[in-house]
C-alpha cells in the first residue's frame, strides 16, 4: 500500500511539474527558443540590434548573406519578447521579431529576412510564406529628394 501511494503522489508531481513549466499550446517552457535575422540586401551591410527587457544582445554589422542568431528560454509568464533596431541604406525601424503570437508561425526556429523592402519573417507553417513588414522610416539619403 505504501508504494502505492509513493507512486501516486510522484505522478502527482510530475503532472503538477508539467503543468507548471508549460503555456497554453502545451510546449514545454525548458524548450530553447531560436532567432535568426539574416541580410538578404545584395550588396548592402545592415546594422541590427537586439534585445528583450532582460537581455541585450549588442550592436552588429551583417554583410550580406550573414547572419545573427540567438537562443534562449521564454520566461514562466510566457511574456518573453524581443526586439530588433533594423538600419540599412533601404530605410529602418524597431521590430517585434520574437513572441509567443510569432513563436507559432516560426516551428523550429523564428527566421527573419531583412530584405530592401523591410523585415520579412519565413512562416514555416504556412510553408515558408513570407510575412513582411515595411520600413518604419525611410533612408536619410535619397538622391534627387529633399527632406
Amino acid at each position: 500500500m505504501k508504494t502505492l501511494t509513493q507512486t501516486l503522489l510522484l505522478t502527482i508531481a510530475l503532472l503538477l511539474a508539467m503543468l507548471i513549466t508549460s503555456d497554453a499550446n502545451g510546449r514545454l517552457l525548458v524548450d530553447k527558443e531560436t532567432v535568426v535575422v539574416k541580410n538578404d540586401i545584395s550588396g548592402e551591410n545592415i546594422t541590427i540590434h537586439c534585445y528583450s527587457s532582460e537581455d541585450d544582445l549588442g550592436v552588429h554589422t551583417l554583410p550580406y548573406a550573414a547572419n545573427f542568431t540567438w537562443y534562449f528560454h521564454v520566461n514562466i509568464g510566457g511574456t518573453t519578447k524581443f526586439y530588433c533596431d533594423l538600419t540599412t541604406g533601404h530605410g529602418s525601424g524597431n521590430y517585434g521579431v520574437f513572441d509567443l503570437r510569432l513563436e507559432d508561425q516560426c516551428d523550429d526556429y523564428c527566421l527573419w529576412l531583412i530584405q530592401a523592402n523591410g523585415p520579412c519573417l519565413v512562416q514555416k507553417v504556412f510553408h515558408g510564406q513570407l510575412y513582411c513588414q515595411s520600413w518604419k522610416k525611410p533612408p536619410h539619403n535619397i538622391k534627387g529628394f529633399a527632406f
